[in-house]
């Protein structure tokens, strides 16, 4: 038997110019938990430096080139430009207002703050209470109401002229200090010892008291420093 076929087409040729030829590259890598550490089973695994030269292989110099420059531009993706526009740094930097909290609190943009309350370190709120006593004698003064719960942290004197003085304090009627203090040198500023009964809660007084004097001194002042008051 014989078949004729008749208004076959030659196969068509397709010729490549200037072409490259296609290449592989082979990555290898077990169980990965760190790249940059390389732990685990790692083999060939790519570090930033190698990026240009895989880049080369994998489509030629002017790719390579492409991501050799981005790998190298402070800020590619705008990332930085954004955050520094957003956020304050770790150090330094200036916060510029107007800021609001929550309630009625806010910072103004000239920097006042506007609170219902604030709580500070008890340093930060030391306050003083003080009474000169002119020609004393030996004599109490009810000098303070406190106004909420603080606590005392020091009694000081001074004296001017006269030979000596002794001074305590007290809330309610209870000494501060547990020995009176003696205003020994004139024209100094003395503290008392150690400070007992210090804790005042709302309601309390304060009272200042001159327990003696020698020598007629011309004036005696008293100080009592409270923090939380």
């Amino acid at each position: 038997m014989k078949i004729q076929v008749t208004g076959e087409q030659a196969v068509d040729e397709i010729e490549v110019n200037g072409g490259q030829p296609s290449r592989i590259i082979d990555v290898t890598a077990g169980l990965v938990s760190s790249v940059n550490g390389r732990t685990g089973g790692v083999t060939g695994l790519a570090e930033t430096a190698d990026v240009p030269g895989i880049a080369e292989e994998a489509a030629g110099p002017v790719a390579a080139e492409a991501v050799a420059d981005h790998v190298a531009a402070t800020d590619p993706h705008g990332d930085r430009a954004y955050a520094d526009g957003t956020f304050l740094p770790k150090a330094g930097g200036t916060l510029t207002g107007p800021i609001s909290g929550p309630g009625s609190f806010a910072v103004a943009a000239d920097g006042g703050v506007t609170a219902p309350s604030l709580t500070l370190a008890p340093a930060a709120t030391t306050v003083s209470k003080s009474l000169v006593i002119t020609a004393p004698t030996a004599s109490s003064y009810v000098v303070w109401r406190a106004p909420k719960a603080c606590t005392v942290v020091a009694v000081r004197g001074y004296r001017v002229g006269g030979t000596g003085a002794t001074i305590n304090a007290q809330r309610n009627a209870s000494d501060l200090l547990a020995t009176d203090l003696s205003l020994s040198t004139a024209s100094t500023w003395l503290s008392g010892p150690s400070v007992q009964n210090a804790t005042f809660v709302a309601g309390d007084s304060l009272t200042v008291a001159i327990r003696s004097v020698t020598g007629s001194p011309t004036a005696v002042t008293i100080q009592v420093d409270l923090q939380g008051a």
